[in-house]
C-alpha cells in the first residue's frame, strides 16, 4: 500500500514539473519564411469577380442584399436567393426570390417580416455565363 502512494505522488509530482518546462518552437536553418514570396492567387470562380451577401434586420423585418459581380463579358446571370429560419429539426424556408441579369453584375434587395430571436440565413445559387460557359455559383450569410 506504501508502495502504491509512493509511485502514485511520484508520477503526480513529474507531471506537474513537465508542466512548468516551457517548449519553445525554432525554425531550422535554411527555411525561408512566406514574407516577400510571390505566389499565384488563383480565383475561386471562373465566370464571377465576387458575390456579396447581407442581412440585416430593422423594425421586425429581415433586409436581405446580394451582389453578384461577373468577370468582363459576363453575359447572364441568374440567381435564387433564400431566406431561412432556423429551428429545432434544422432550416426551414421563410421566402425565396428568383432574380436575373442579362449583363455583368445582378443586384438584390428585399424584405420579409420575421420574428425575432431565431437565426437566419440568406442563402444564393446562382449560374453565371460568360462566353458560352455557364458556372454555378453558392454562398450564403447567416444572421
Amino acid at each position: 500500500m506504501k508502495i502504491r502512494k509512493g509511485v502514485t505522488f511520484l508520477i503526480i509530482g513529474i507531471l506537474f514539473l513537465n508542466l512548468s518546462i516551457p517548449a519553445l518552437a525554432e525554425k531550422p536553418s535554411g527555411v525561408r519564411q512566406g514574407i516577400g514570396i510571390e505566389a499565384p492567387i488563383t480565383p475561386q470562380w471562373t465566370n464571377t469577380n465576387d458575390v456579396v451577401l447581407d442581412l440585416y434586420f430593422a423594425n421586425g423585418k429581415a433586409e436581405c442584399v446580394g451582389i453578384i459581380n461577373g468577370i468582363s463579358g459576363t453575359s447572364n446571370i441568374s440567381a435564387t436567393f433564400r431566406l431561412e429560419r432556423k429551428g429545432l429539426l434544422g432550416w426551414s424556408l421563410e421566402n425565396s426570390w428568383i432574380k436575373s441579369s442579362k449583363g455583368e453584375s445582378l443586384s438584390f434587395f428585399e424584405t420579409k417580416a420575421v420574428t425575432k430571436g431565431y437565426i437566419y440565413r440568406l442563402s444564393v445559387t446562382a449560374k453565371v455565363t460568360r462566353n458560352g460557359v455557364t458556372e454555378t455559383v453558392n454562398t450564403s450569410v447567416e444572421g
